[in-house]
């Protein structure tokens, strides 16, 4: 039998500082006859804190299993095949053994594991780069890999690790060093430990690197976990690199995203355009190691002040689940759950926060409540999503920060699903045994990991565990079917979880679920036997994906315009001798950068740009409103206003106003917009509109004005320039309904069982397409379009599924 390597080391390597490691002789291409036993190809000194040099790892290609990948633990040959010496005791013991069934080995390795990493694996860090994010960084003048170029093992470096994620902008993301530095030596801020010591095993990405960084960075924190294992004497737990979605594929927000889907396939849309994405974008990841995601967001959208509602896809339920099981499918490669290869997808925020209470945001104590008025909304509109997500076999789920409100409170009604009634603890959503318990897991079948979001421990988002101590909210959460804390260590210690467990606080079956619901998710891809990447593997399959990925980026981007109003066949456009007016509006003022984009855009078609609009025949407006946010001391505003007064709360610790007026604004200089259209207009010319939708806008202030208007998301000025020339006609759809006006939204305080709320008049926990069936007659008389829903000048109804074409 010839061991088989995809790489070959050098006979001896020589390390500086304080560590010393040799290879051994079993480096030839196409090798000698391998031994029963095969020692790790390079051995480290004793009594040293970490690693000083990248070593390569080394990988034998078994015929019918999986590739073994090394660099400090030996590899044991037995019937022919590979197989890793995790722990380096030269034995097959049962959770090395691949052949055997994941439960099986789970329960073997859950007793071989020390005190420190079975509380290590209930933390995920909560920023973790390396120290560079391109390749022509990383090697020295030799072009030899430097390690310090992807880690930095200090202490001073560790303590940028607990750094607050806002205070981290640009450049200094990605001087946050991580990977194993920051999680395997491990002295916490302020404090004084060994090195080698800290047992997390995972951690956030934070930065975006090409995939050979990438590729050498995984390898590094891997590398890294292997000497702790062998310095410790303890079994190898692979390093996880997860990571928020990124836009590595250019294609539309993911409300854009679902209105191409909505488009593309009539009334029932066509999933396999999130699919195709999903499984390149896959092979990106994988390429670099990154082997999680948090993400996808897809709460339905149902209040339209929630300022996350930009984040996610739509505020209609089939298509909420027919775009949760494509991206499963596609990042995971089917519907058995994440394998070799995949990217194990943690859908988040069960069980949906779109149910704002009032549209604030969950960050803020503010919008911890979760409100359900309208009575069955739960299972008919807000878990339809998830449960397709579940069905389809995502690997992990992400609850929210939020908590529901109690039955009669803020108007809410007490909701079941599947004939389960559901009691809630008033406690947020990573504490609560019967959302994660009785619904997640007995009543909706979810069997994958539970991965809280980041902050629910210690940075004020512990609604209702605010009493509780750290170590008793560690507990609380396990407990209640919580299997990793997503924000690891911010604002705690190491200590708290030694103390959850030391004073008995967790509980032994819990411990054991969230344990080996981590390992099995580890073990089921691949990672224990070859958490290493092949570095030009990862290079090429990136670079061979590089026309794909142009081509998804243009399909989608093209099909998530909508046509949302043609007057008179105002679009496409084609007399080319017509004289454009180009105008920008945000809620920081005109982007000169965009101005700039869509000129070359319209003088590459052959228009002639003039610098005024009295001396246009088009005038094309490209309004991006912005302003809805988590940190405005008010209730968010649709409206496309310029210093709207507005009435101040005591944000963001309660509801209570402050007597004070704040100004709100989503579009600087909007009155402009009439003056506009006016001068325009004058000349027999035409007003072109394009609204960025990261909200439901009211559009009073916009589309009166405007002889065509098209909805993007965030999309291309290319994709948007072809449906504007006819060079693509429309298929988009709107993903979500847009406001008639605020009369339909307004929020009025309202006694419930002798409290006082402030109630609105349309339900948070409903979507906009179906609000009018649970409102008032006499408010929907207020609204001009007699309707929740937005009326054009022409007649069109800009409700979810509306979209022209040519």
């Amino acid at each position: 039998m010839k061991k088989k390597m995809r790489k070959a080391v050098s006979v001896t390597t020589a390390l500086t500082l304080s560590m010393s490691l040799t290879s051994v002789a079993y480096a030839a291409e196409g090798g000698t006859e391998a031994a029963d036993y095969i020692p790790a190809p390079y051995t480290a000194d004793e009594g040293l804190q970490g690693p000083t040099e990248y070593l390569e790892p080394v990988f034998y290609e078994n015929e019918d299993g999986p590739t073994i990948g090394v660099t400090l633990v030996g590899v044991i040959s037995e019937d022919g095949k590979y197989f890793k010496d995790s722990n380096n005791n030269g034995e097959l013991d049962t959770f090395e053994d691949w052949r055997l069934d994941t439960e099986t080995r789970v329960a073997d390795l859950l007793t071989k594991l020390t005190k420190e990493q079975r509380i290590g694996l209930l933390a995920n860090q909560l920023m973790c780069s390396p120290t560079v994010t391109s390749a022509d960084e990383v090697y020295d003048e030799n072009g030899k890999v430097d390690l310090n170029q992807l880690m930095v093992v200090t202490e001073d470096a560790l303590n940028m690790v607990v750094a607050e994620e806002e205070e981290i902008e640009g450049d200094a993301a990605t001087k946050i060093n991580a990977g194993a530095a920051a999680v395997e030596t491990a002295p916490r801020p302020n404090s004084t430990g060994e090195m080698l010591t800290f047992e997390n095993r995972s951690g956030v990405l934070r930065a975006t690197t090409d995939a050979e960084t990438g590729a050498l960075w995984n390898n590094a924190t891997n590398m890294t976990a292997e000497y702790a294992a062998v310095a410790k004497n303890e079994p190898t737990i692979p390093f996880t690199i997860i990571s928020n979605p990124q836009q590595v594929i250019k294609i539309p927000g993911s409300m854009g995203v679902a209105a191409a889907v909505m488009g593309a396939g009539a009334e029932e849309g066509d999933y396999s355009l999130v699919e195709h994405f999903a499984d390149v974008d896959r092979q990106i990841w994988d390429a670099k190691g990154i082997s999680r995601m948090y993400g996808p967001q897809i709460d339905l959208i149902t209040d339209p002040r929630w300022n996350r509602n930009s984040g996610t896809y739509t505020e209609v339920p089939d298509v909420a689940a027919g775009i949760a099981s494509a991206l499963v499918k596609g990042y995971q490669t089917g519907t058995d759950g994440a394998q070799d290869g995949d990217v194990a997808l943690i859908m988040k925020h069960f069980p949906g926060d779109g149910a704002s209470y009032n549209g604030f945001e969950s960050h803020n104590a503010i919008g911890q409540w979760r409100i359900y008025q309208t009575e069955g909304s739960l299972e008919k509109y807000q878990l339809v999503g998830f449960q397709a997500a579940i069905d389809a076999g995502v690997a992990g789920i992400m609850p929210g920060y939020s908590r529901p409100a109690a039955d009669g409170t803020y108007g809410s009604v007490a909701q079941s699903y599947r004939d389960v009634e559901l009691t809630p603890d008033q406690v947020a959503n990573a504490y609560n045994t019967t959302l994660l318990q009785t619904l997640l897991r007995d009543t909706m079948g979810f069997s994958g990991f539970v991965n809280t979001d980041s902050g629910v421990l210690s940075m004020g988002m512990q609604y209702g565990a605010e009493e509780l101590t750290a170590p008793e909210r560690v507990a609380a959460m396990i407990n209640a079917g919580s299997d990793i804390i997503g924000d690891g260590f911010t604002g705690v210690e190491w200590q708290d979880y030694y103390d959850a467990y030391d004073q008995g606080l967790i509980e032994e079956a819990a411990l054991d679920r969230a344990n080996a619901s981590t390992l099995a998710t580890v073990m089921n891809m691949g990672q224990f036997e070859n958490p290493y990447k092949d570095v030009e593997e990862s290079k090429a399959t990136v670079e061979g994906l590089s026309d794909e990925i142009e081509a998804i980026g243009t399909d989608i981007s093209r099909k998530s315009v909508v046509l949302m109003k043609n007057h008179e066949n105002t679009l496409p456009l084609a007399d080319v001798s017509k004289k454009v007016y180009i105008a920008s509006y945000t809620s920081s003022g005109a982007d000169d950068e965009t101005v700039e984009k869509w000129t070359g855009a319209f003088e590459a078609a052959g228009y002639t740009i003039v610098s005024k609009a009295d001396e246009a025949d088009i005038a094309f407006l490209d309004v991006v409103p912005g302003g809805v946010s988590n940190s405005n001391t008010f209730m968010n505003v649709i409206d496309l206003v310029d210093g709207l007064e507005v009435e101040e709360v005591n944000h963001p610790e309660n509801t209570e106003k402050t007597g004070e007026m704040a100004e709100a604004t989503t579009l600087i200089d909007v009155k402009k917009i009439a003056d506009t259209a006016e001068k325009v207009h004058a000349n027999g010319g035409s007003v072109i509109a394009s609204i960025d939708i990261s909200s439901p806008w009211i559009l009073t202030n916009l589309e009166p004005y405007c002889d065509a208007l098209i909805g993007s998301f965030s999309t291309s000025v290319d994709a948007r320039m072809d449906v504007l020339t006819g060079a693509y006609n429309p298929t988009g759809k709107l993903p979500v309904t847009m406001v008639s006006c605020n009369e339909v939204i307004a929020v009025n305080e309202t006694e419930v069982d002798g409290n006082v709320y402030e109630i609105c008049v349309s339900p948070n926990d409903v979507p906009g397409y179906d609000k009018d069936q649970y409102m008032d007659a006499e408010v929907l008389a207020q609204s001009p379009s007699g309707s929740y829903a937005y009326k054009d000048a022409d007649g069109n109804v800009y409700a979810a599924w509306f979209g022209l074409s040519y």
